[in-house]
C-alpha cells in the first residue's frame, strides 16, 4: 500500500543547513524507534533527524500498526514531526501490521514505487523503495532499500536493484548489513559512488551505535553528484536511540570536465 503524507510545519534551523545548490540526504536504521536502552521513543529518533536537516530521509525498520510500538503509524508520525511528505512501503506484514521502508523528501515527487527483492535464503521479505524527485531540474531516483542477513541473499538482491537503475541519476541509501569490499556492495560501486570522505576506522562505524566498529549504513551516488561533507552522527543520543547511527551526506552537482 502506498502511503504518502503532507504537512505544513515549520522546520527550525540546524547544524547540516547548506546552500540552496545543495542537497542533504540521510540515511538511518532506526530499529522501529526502540533504542539500545529498550525505550521506544518515537520523538528521540524525530528530534535527531530534525537536527540533521536533511531534504531527503531514509529510514528502514519502520513500522505501522504492529503491537510492539502500540499500533502507531511511524511514518505518519514522522511526517507530522518533520514536516515532511513520506512515502511507505511494507515488505513484511505481521501481527495485523506493517514494516518496511521510509522515504521522506523535501523535493517535488514525480512517482513512486516498491520492488521486492529475491529472498532465496532469509525468512523477512526485503524490499527497495524508489521515489523520483525533481532537482535543479533533473530527475533523481532516490532508492531506499535494507539488504538481508546472508551474503548471498544480499549479492542477489544487490544485483535485482542495479538492474532497476534506469536512466536518471541515482541516490541509493539504506542498510546493506555489509562491508565495502563485499560483493553486494562492490556491485553498486561499479555504478554509483560511495559518499563517505573521511573512511578512518574511528570514524567509518556505523554499527554497533554505542561502540561503532563497522560501516554497513551507505549513501551512494551517481557521477553527477559529488561530496561537500559527510557525516556518522555520533552522539549521546544517537548512541542510544537505535542499534544503528545515522548517516549523512551533502552533495552537489559536480563541475563539468574541462
Amino acid at each position: 500500500m502506498k502511503l504518502a503524507y503532507f504537512v505544513l510545519l515549520v522546520i527550525g534551523l540546524a547544524c547540516f543547513a547548506v546552500a540552496e545548490n545543495t542537497l542533504t540526504v540521510a540515511t538511518y536504521n532506526i530499529h522501529h524507534a526502540e533504542g539500545t536502552d529498550g525505550v521506544l521513543d518515537v520523538d528521540r529518533i524525530a528530534g535527531i533527524l530534525r537536527e540533521i536537516n536533511a531534504d531527503v530521509i531514509f529510514l528502514q525498520e519502520v513500522d505501522r500498526n504492529l503491537p510492539r510500538t502500540g499500533h502507531r503509524d511511524l511514518p505518519a508520525l514522522f511526517s507530522e514531526k518533520l514536516g515532511m511528505p513520506v512515502f511507505f512501503e511494507a515488505n513484511y506484514r505481521f501481527d495485523g501490521g506493517e514494516y518496511g521502508n521510509a522515504t521522506l523528501t523535501r523535493l517535488p515527487v514525480l512517482e513512486h514505487r516498491n520492488m521486492a527483492l529475491p529472498n532465496p535464503v532469509s525468512a523477512e521479505p526485503r524490499g527497495c523503495l524508489t521515489v523520483t524527485v525533481e532537482w535543479q531540474g533533473t530527475a533523481i531516483d532516490l532508492m531506499n532499500t535494507h539488504l538481508g542477513l546472508n551474503g548471498q541473499e544480499r549479492l542477489a538482491q544487490a544485483e535485482a536493484i542495479v538492474a532497476a537503475m534506469g536512466k536518471n541519476p541515482v541516490i541509493l541509501g539504506g542498510d546493506m548489513n555489509e562491508n565495502l569490499t563485499a560483493p553486494a556492495i562492490q556491485r553498486f560501486t561499479a555504478k554509483l559512488k560511495d559518499t563517505l570522505m573521511n573512511r578512518t576506522e574511528d570514524t567509518a562505524g556505523t554499527v554497533p551505535s554505542n561502540a561503532p566498529r563497522r560501516r554497513i549504513d551507505y549513501i551512494l551516488a551517481a557521477d553527477m553528484f559529488e561530496t561537500v561533507s559527510s557525516t556518522i552522527v555520533f552522539n549521546d543520543l544517537t548512541r542510544i536511540a537505535s542499534d544503528h547511527l545515522p548517516y549523512a551526506v551533502v552533495l552537489r552537482q559536480s563541475a563539468p570536465a574541462e
